[in-house]
C-alpha cells in the first residue's frame, strides 16, 4: 500500500495471529516434578510447539524479505500498471536474498499480493520479456497487455494481422517480436 508517498509491504495480520504456548503446559511441566516420564513427554511437546512457532516466524519473514524485493523491482508497475511490468526471473530475487531458488518458488506458491492495480499472485511478477529498441526491458505480461490494446482499438471490419501487429509494436512502441509470438500470445490471450 502507498503509505506517505512510498510503498510498503506488509504481511496481512490478521490472518497469521500470533501463536503462543498455552500456560496450562507450563503448569503441567511444573506439577510433574515427581513423575521423571511425564516431565519428559511435556518438555518434548513444549519444545516441539517452540520450534513450530518459529519456523512459521521464519515462514513469514522470509515471505515479507521476497515480497519487498519483488516490488522493490516492480515499483513502476505500483504506479503505472501491468504496462510498467518488468521482466523478473526468481533467480534474481533468490540472488538478491542470498537464499536458493526454490525458497523463492515455495514461498510465493499460493501467495498473493493486493497491489493499487489489484489482487495478483505473487508468481505473476516473474514474467520473462524482451527488449525494446530503446534498450528499455519490458514483460511479456505488457507486452500482451499492449497487443490486446491494439486488438480492441483496431476496426473489428478489417481486423489486423499477425504481421501487421507485430509491425504496429515495432513502429509505435519499439517492441521487436515475431508474428509467432503475435499469434501465440493472442491464443494465450483468447483473442
Amino acid at each position: 500500500e502507498e503509505v506517505d508517498g512510498e510503498f510498503v509491504v506488509r504481511l496481512d495480520k490478521e490472518r497469521n495471529r500470533e501463536l503462543t504456548i498455552s500456560p496450562a503446559y507450563r503448569r503441567l511441566l511444573q506439577q510433574s516434578s515427581e513423575d521423571e516420564k511425564v516431565r519428559e513427554w511435556v518438555k518434548q511437546r513444549l519444545e516441539s510447539a517452540r520450534w513450530f512457532i518459529d519456523a512459521l516466524r521464519q515462514r513469514q519473514s522470509t515471505l515479507e524479505r521476497i515480497a519487498r524485493e519483488i516490488f522493490k523491482r516492480q515499483h513502476g508497475f505500483l504506479e503505472r500498471g501491468i504496462s510498467a511490468l518488468q521482466p523478473m526471473r526468481m533467480q534474481e530475487v533468490a540472488d538478491a536474498l542470498e537464499v536458493h531458488i526454490s525458497t523463492i518458488s515455495r514461498g510465493v506458491s499460493g501467495k498473493h499480493a493486493q497491489t493499487p492495480n489489484g489482487i495478483f499472485p505473487l508468481k505473476f511478477f516473474f514474467a520473462g520479456g524482451t527488449t525494446k529498441s530503446t534498450g528499455e526491458a519490458t514483460s511479456r505480461v505488457s507486452v500482451q497487455d499492449r497487443l490486446r490494446q491494439l486488438v480492441d482499438d483496431e476496426d473489428k471490419s478489417a481486423p489486423l494481422s499477425d504481421d501487421q501487429l507485430a509491425e504496429t509494436l515495432a513502429e509505435k512502441d519499439g517492441i521487436q517480436i515475431a508474428r509467432r509470438t503475435v499469434s501465440k500470445y493472442r491464443r494465450a490471450l483468447g483473442i
